[in-house]
């Protein structure tokens, strides 16, 4: 029940039309159902259902990353890995002259390499394969992506004022 109530939050619109097309709209749009897969990988994860636990938690990932890129660069990358979102983040933010933000989101990247690398693989991982996550590995991830983000929240401000 805990589950199904879940997923109707998670693909319940909010106010958003179908198909928002205004790039705002997209934006809290994805930013809107990353928290919400959050939400839902931490339930999980308190129910013991880990491999799906952690798969929620690679999507708030994404797109969260992703929300962040559309707001600050325009664009939205076609690309599922979580440190690669980041890598990309990173080099435009340098572009654009935020040099210490850039340097900010490296040394998350760095901090969080081996979690971020165990977040990617839950993409597929997840679904096809045998692998099983133990507890604490999910609660790793889940804890490493709350922290991402308030990083991208705090990246947000700091270039957009």
């Amino acid at each position: 029940m805990l589950v199904q109530n879940s997923l109707k939050r998670l693909y319940h619109y909010d106010n958003f039309a179908e198909g928002a097309s205004m790039s705002g709209e997209r934006i809290e749009l994805l930013k809107s159902r990353a928290k919400k897969f959050l939400e839902l990988g931490f339930e999980l994860l308190n129910r013991g259902v880990l491999d799906l636990a952690a798969f929620n938690i690679q999507q708030s990932c994404q797109l969260r990353t992703k929300a962040t890129l559309l707001r600050l660069i325009g664009e939205s990358p076609r690309v599922h890995s979580v440190r690669e979102l980041l890598g990309m983040l990173s080099a435009r933010l340098e572009e654009m002259g935020f040099r210490e933000v850039s340097d900010t989101v490296k040394q998350f990247v760095k901090k969080y390499r081996d979690v971020l690398a165990d977040i990617d693989s839950a993409y597929t991982a997840s679904r096809y394969t045998l692998f099983t996550y133990t507890a604490s590995d999910v609660n790793i991830m889940a804890e490493a992506c709350s922290e991402l983000h308030k990083l991208l929240e705090e990246v947000e401000k700091h270039v957009l004022g």
